[in-house]
């Protein structure tokens, strides 16, 4: 298990890291009766406690994907150990099995259509027909590969359906707690989710396109709204949710509660109206030319996600594109800043100054602002700007205002808590931020790292080491240090040996000093400390956290370069 957990198809997912430790640890201290789809979503997943898997394929979802890894890691020879772990298909219990038995059951498995087809020894003339085909192929199989030699490659296949920016129709609401007290109540929704959704500026609300609609219900004295987003051209449904109303308010209140999370989980980025274009654009060698402004959103939108320096840089080019047409859109201009900024604070040392650097990024935000200053997403941006070059009670101004905007913008909502809690407004941080994650069911990893900051300074390590490796998929900084910091207190040495070399191969690092570089980003102290601390625990030579070092950990002069 912590060979799979090594490897990198299985570790650059969180989720589907606890399913396989979940799943094998359960089973080896002989609960495997206990795992079911059930257990795996409360424990596993965060599912509430009256999670439904017949309206949740999270569980299906994620097995398959974790069953599919283990396949390719298998039959790719990455294996060391002798014992394999599969997940069997239709079950969540895994099957544990030696290299001899793995390797007669896939000669078993070649072998069974071959038996299948006769039981008798195959005759001569179907030998020599066999033969016969197989040095044709081989044959054919050369000429290609000579053809191919000489000519020159075929450049991969583009798909032709640029996405454009999703439409989405309104539909009604059911009624169905069987109170008809209710019902003006329920058919509220469909407005308010039309006022909220409005508020989003990469979505478009009409009369065409897929509908939204759904029902209420009441479980267990809770309100239960569960929607869905049907195709009319094929009657399907494309997405279906569950949201679960608070309790102890009033009915208005609780309703009104569930509409604004639909419409937080449609609108945000990683929700249903965005899947097929982002799925759309990772099948791409080439964009088209001249980019729409809804591509560049959706290069924005992996950015985000991956916190990758060339995808910062796709970004900005494709926007300066659509700048260089329209010089005054406003989200363009906005979204621009955003992306350079952070590509300034990353590529700084300690010593830069960062309001300097950020000089033109700061312009060009306020001109966004002036252009649209009715737009969330523009007075988002603005506060990810001043913050990044350090002026964070501005930032929290600016932040503020975009969330007044559309406080269902749950991006919005996961910068405000990370932006308050680095000020020091720990519990209102806080706030913000586990809104946010109770919203989104998969929210994006830097949704995580409040949560992270937050249990670390509490001394909280195992939900420290939780959140940090969510982080870490989108974050090479805070969550691998974050997780090996609190590794130590949480006795977890497989987690030491997992992120003690990627902190430690940091280029960022070995040029400022582990801390240093940190702070660039984060003002509390104690929290610092904490890092500090467990970073000593973890076996970090002492050098390494405020001085330039080597990869080996020797200490190098601080005019040395990634």
């Amino acid at each position: 298990m912590d060979e799979l957990l090594g490897w990198q198809g299985i570790a650059r997912s969180p989720q589907l890291a606890e399913l396989l430790r979940y799943v094998v640890e359960r089973t080896l201290s002989g609960e495997s009766a206990s795992i079911k789809a059930y257990s795996i979503a409360v424990d596993v997943f965060d599912r509430p406690q009256d999670f439904d898997p017949q309206s949740d394929p999270i569980v299906r979802v994620q097995a398959r994907r974790l069953r599919t890894l283990l396949e390719q890691y298998y039959e790719g020879g990455g294996a060391t150990a002798d014992v394999q772990i599969h997940l069997p298909l239709g079950r969540y219990v895994p099957e544990f099995r030696t290299i001899a038995a793995a390797d007669a059951e896939s000669a078993a498995r070649e072998a069974r259509p071959l038996m299948a087809a006769s039981p008798r020894r195959l005759s001569r003339f179907l030998v020599n027909a066999v033969l016969g085909l197989a040095f044709t192929l081989v044959g054919v199989g050369l000429a290609v590969v000579i053809v191919r030699w000489f000519l020159p490659p075929t450049p991969p296949e583009i798909v032709s359906a640029i996405p454009l920016q999703p439409r989405l129709a309104i539909g009604a609401f059911d009624n169905l707690t069987g109170e008809p007290v209710l019902d003006d109540d329920v058919r509220q929704i469909a407005q308010r989710l039309t006022t909220a959704l409005a508020r989003f500026e990469m979505v478009s609300l009409g009369a065409e396109g897929p509908v939204v609609n759904g029902t209420v219900q009441q479980v267990n004295g809770r309100f239960v709204l569960r929607a869905t987003i049907v195709d009319p051209a094929t009657n399907s449904v494309r997405w279906t949710t569950t949201i679960n109303a608070p309790t102890g308010v009033t009915d208005t209140v609780a309703l009104t509660a569930a509409s604004n999370v639909l419409a937080a989980q449609l609108g945000n980025a990683s929700g249903p109206l965005h899947a097929s274009g982002r799925s759309w654009l990772k099948l791409q060698s080439k964009l088209p030319e001249p980019p729409t402004s809804y591509l560049c959103d959706l290069l924005y939108m992996s950015w985000r996600d991956s916190r990758r320096l060339d995808d910062a840089d796709a970004g900005v080019a494709c926007f300066e594109k659509v700048l260089a047409s329209s010089p005054d859109d406003a989200l363009a201009l906005a979204a621009a800043a955003g992306m350079r900024a952070w590509r300034t604070q990353f590529l700084a040392t300690p010593s830069d100054n960062l309001s300097q650097l950020m000089t033109k990024e700061t312009a060009a935000v306020g001109r966004a602002v002036s252009l649209r200053p009715d737009s969330s997403f523009i007075h988002e941006q603005q506060a990810v700007v001043l913050g990044r070059q350090g002026s964070v009670d501005a930032a929290i101004g600016a932040i503020s205002k975009a969330y007044e905007l559309n406080p269902a913008n749950m991006d919005v909502a996961s910068v405000y808590g990370t932006l308050l809690w680095i000020n020091g407004q720990y519990a209102e941080g806080m706030g913000y931020s586990e809104q946010s994650l109770a919203a989104i069911p998969f929210a994006p990893s830097w949704y995580h790292l409040t949560r992270a900051f937050n249990a670390l300074r509490e001394e909280r390590f195992f939900d420290a080491i939780d959140a940090a490796q969510q982080v870490a998929s989108g974050d090479e900084e805070f969550g691998p240090v974050i997780a090996l910091a609190a590794a130590p207190r949480a006795a977890r040495q497989d987690l030491i040996d997992r992120y003690r070399p990627l902190v430690m191969d940091n280029p960022h690092f070995q040029v400022s000093g582990i801390i240093p570089r940190l702070a660039m980003r984060v003002r509390p102290t104690g929290v610092l400390q904490r890092i500090r601390d467990g970073l000593i625990l973890a076996g970090l030579p002492a050098n390494t956290l405020d001085r330039p070092f080597n990869p080996d950990g020797s200490e190098r002069p601080p005019a040395d370069t990634p």
